[in-house]
Order: C-alpha cells, then sequence, then structure tokens
C-alpha cells in the first residue's frame, strides 16, 4: 500500500472499522497499493465507493483498466471539484512532498473541503530528494514537512518508522545516500484531521 510496511499497519487503525456505503477518497492513487488494500478490507467489512484522482497519465490510464476504483479522475489533487463533504475519508499516501508548499497547503484545504469525515496523510518526515520514477515528472519532491506543521493546521500525528530488517541494511543505505550528497530518513509522518 506505501512504502512502509509499519506505516501500513497503524494506518489500519485510522479506518472506520465498517465502510460499507462510504465514499473514499485516494489522492495520488500511483499504481494503485491504497486502493487495493481499501479493497481488500472492504471485502470483509463492506464495499465501499472509491474515488481516485492521480495527475500522472500513465498510472490513471493503468488504473482504469484494473477496475480497482469506481471513479477515477486524471489531474492534480489541489484542484479537485467535487462537492463540499463528499467523501467520508480522503487518504493522500507520499503525495503532499511532490507539492511545493503553497500547493500542498491547498490540496490540504481542499481534502478537508471534500471530506465529511477523516482526512489522513502520510509524508517522509522531513524533507528527502526523490527523483523522476517511470517518467514521471510529478514524483520530485518538492517541500518536506514537519510534525509541527500538521499540529498547526490542527492535525493529530504519529511518526512511524519504515520496517528494515537488518542494522546493516539501514546503515548501507545511509552511506550510500550520505556519498550522493543526500539524506536517507527511514521515518514517516501519519498525520489525521476529522473534519
Amino acid at each position: 500500500m506505501s512504502h512502509a510496511g509499519t506505516e501500513d499497519k497503524f494506518l489500519k487503525t485510522l479506518f472506520p472499522p465498517y465502510m460499507e456505503g462510504l465514499r473514499v477518497l485516494d489522492v495520488g492513487h500511483g499504481y494503485g497499493q491504497t486502493g487495493l488494500y481499501i479493497r481488500t478490507r472492504t471485502y470483509k467489512t463492506g464495499w465501499c465507493e472509491l474515488y481516485g484522482v492521480e495527475p500522472f497519465k500513465e498510472y490513471h490510464d493503468l488504473m482504469k483498466r484494473t477496475g480497482i476504483y469506481d471513479h477515477l479522475e486524471h489531474g492534480l489533487a489541489e484542484t479537485m471539484m467535487y462537492e463540499d463533504g463528499f467523501f467520508d475519508l480522503s487518504i493522500a499516501q507520499h503525495v503532499v512532498e511532490h507539492c511545493d508548499r503553497e500547493a500542498g497547503l491547498s490540496l490540504l484545504r481542499n481534502m478537508e473541503r471534500v471530506t465529511s469525515g477523516r482526512v489522513i496523510i502520510c509524508t517522509p518526515d522531513g524533507y528527502t530528494e526523490s527523483g523522476a520514477l517511470d517518467g514521471n515528472e510529478h514524483n520530485h519532491h518538492l517541500s518536506g514537512w514537519s510534525v509541527k506543521d500538521f499540529a498547526d493546521l490542527g492535525y493529530e500525528t504519529r511518526v512511524v518508522t519504515k520496517n528494515v530488517n537488518s542494522r546493516l541494511l539501514v546503515r548501507i543505505a545511509e552511506l550510500i545516500f550520505r556519498l550522493r550528497g543526500k539524506r536517507w530518513d527511514n521515518k514517516v509522518i501519519v498525520a489525521w484531521k476529522d473534519v
């Protein structure tokens, strides 16, 4: 579902126990990991109506072929035009860091506007560098976010650590990133707000 198994375990605790009939928004759906997780969860707790928004056309087109989502929109999430309070749950996993600060704040405001339940955001703790992946020009990290940033916006937060099976692997990753002049961090902020 995400970059981190520990993150996913914590996210489960933030989802409603029964999702039957809920409208759920997956912002920046990418390859559909979050949508697929939600589908497997709703298989047991009732079918929800799943929406996805994605700016990268190749990911959008791929998800159209899978049938995971009930509704898909191709475009930027900060400009979504859904009605106020349309969704019961909105989630953006590893999206806000791909926006500059102004667009990121606009994204958060828009997610809050279209949601009448819970908004969940996951992002690296601080700025981490990222390049294009799969030719996706939206994949670059343009901003870094802190616990204080989300607290100032009224979000509750928790920092989770990505699962890495070996301390040696952590040290190797840190060394490789340091040699490239980049920061490697295995911490993720999970922020949520009931609106």
